[in-house]
């Protein structure tokens, strides 16, 4: 029982970091519908800031865009955390030699995290450019 351990714990943490990608994912898509209705109600006369909305919108889409992917990979990593948790269970209970499946379930579960920390870098970098592009405008 000692190897269900490792993933019990990796999808715990996961699931924190899940609820943080969340949270920054809601609030882009917010700021996005709010930035839209904005400028579909012409409450913007300023042309240069509905140019500088309209940019902020493109790089807010993209934002959103990359924390799609890294949620996808974090749930992917979540899956696959309980597959291998699922066939240690089979592997104790039932005297299989599933060791396999154990491994590669791990890997996958490791390389998708991989991949949705590599996303949240990404995603990371790009707010800066969205505050850029609203500090010039000014």
């Amino acid at each position: 029982m000692n190897d269900a351990f490792v993933p019990m714990v990796m999808i715990t943490g996961l699931a924190l970091l899940i609820l943080g990608i969340n949270e920054r994912y809601s609030s882009v898509l917010n700021r996005i519908r709010d930035m839209h209705k904005d400028l579909l109600l012409n409450k913007i006369e300023n042309e240069k800031v509905k140019d500088s909305y309209k940019k902020q919108m493109n790089t807010l889409l993209l934002m959103a865009k990359i924390l799609k992917n890294a949620l996808l990979s974090m749930y992917f990593a979540v899956f696959f955390a309980i597959v291998s948790s699922i066939s240690i269970l089979i592997s104790f209970l039932l005297n299989f030699q599933l060791q396999d499946i154990m491994l590669l379930s791990m890997i996958f579960s490791l390389v998708s995290m991989f991949f949705g920390a590599i996303f949240v870098i990404i995603h990371i970098s790009l707010s800066l450019k969205a505050i850029e592009i609203d500090v010039k405008s000014m």
